[in-house]
């Protein structure tokens, strides 16, 4: 299953935007967690329409994974005329967390739904089933899961946020190589208390299988080059532009390099102005 990103930064590297990622089945939209920045952008780059149904799955409740959820919602009932559908799991001990938030938003029961994983099973052409396994965030209070699909070309596992490579390694082990599709890893610069470090990483995935270790989540720009060495890639938000995003960034690019072209004409003007006063 090949994912789709809307931004791959951790809470504290803002730049790169909050980590969130999504799929679609023909008109179904499955997004994966919904940071801070994360309705904004879906909605700047046309992606919350009439014309789907909207599921998303939360790994865990800090903000930057659940911080736009209020206008997620909002957007969807009020603009698209669509309940949202929050995917859930007897897996997840937060629920009673999320849907604290959810009040504390103001959002009306009748507005969204909630509809548990198992009811997806075999429901759609593009995947098998979706699962959320428990996973450990670390130094924390909260608790947390890892997302893993099934579909034709085997297994794929979405981390969310882990402080060790528990759920990586089981992963690897149960599905074997020959059943995993992709891995999408939270990987951090150094060894972190809630995210896994690269050096880590590097220990627990088999040389064969790195081709299929997409990191995210990123924590510091020197991570780029350094994932790249080792063997992996890291998930990139741009390839997956809009044409309307791609057109409105190339018109505020020319707006700005027209702008500077008339600073420096200007600037001209005035240095010829000075020198042929002197």
């Amino acid at each position: 299953m090949k994912l789709k990103f809307v931004g791959r930064g951790a809470m504290l590297y803002p730049e790169e935007g909050n980590t969130a990622a999504y799929f679609e089945d023909d008109n179904n939209f499955f997004l994966l967690d919904c940071g801070e920045d994360v309705a904004a952008k879906l909605i700047r780059d046309g992606k919350l329409t009439k014309e789907k149904e909207y599921y998303l799955f939360i790994t865990h409740t800090h903000s930057d994974h659940i911080g736009s959820l209020g206008t997620l919602q909002q957007y969807l009932y009020w603009c698209c005329g669509k309940k949202l559908n929050i995917v859930i799991s007897k897996q997840m001990k937060y629920l009673k967390q999320i849907q604290e938030i959810l009040n504390g938003f103001g959002l009306e029961p009748t507005t969204y739904q909630m509809v548990d994983e198992e009811t997806l099973d075999n429901h759609f052409s593009t995947f098998h089933s979706i699962r959320y396994v428990r996973s450990n965030h670390g130094d924390t209070p909260l608790t947390s899961c890892a997302i893993v699909i099934s579909d034709e070309k085997g297994n794929t596992l979405y981390t969310g946020d882990i402080a060790d490579a528990t759920i990586l390694k089981e992963f690897i082990t149960y599905n074997g190589e020959h059943n995993i599709d992709q891995i999408y890893v939270d990987t951090s610069l150094s060894k972190s208390p809630v995210h896994l470090s690269l050096e880590e990483l590097v220990e627990v995935v088999p040389d064969s299988l790195k081709g299929q270790v997409n990191c995210m989540h990123i924590n510091d720009a020197k991570l780029f080059p350094k994932i790249e060495e080792c063997g992996f890639k890291v998930v990139s938000p741009l390839e997956d532009m809009s044409l309307e995003s791609l057109e409105r960034l190339s018109q505020q690019l020319q707006q700005k390099l027209e702008k500077v072209e008339q600073q420096i004409l200007e600037q001209q003007k005035v240095k010829t102005f000075k020198s042929g006063g002197n």
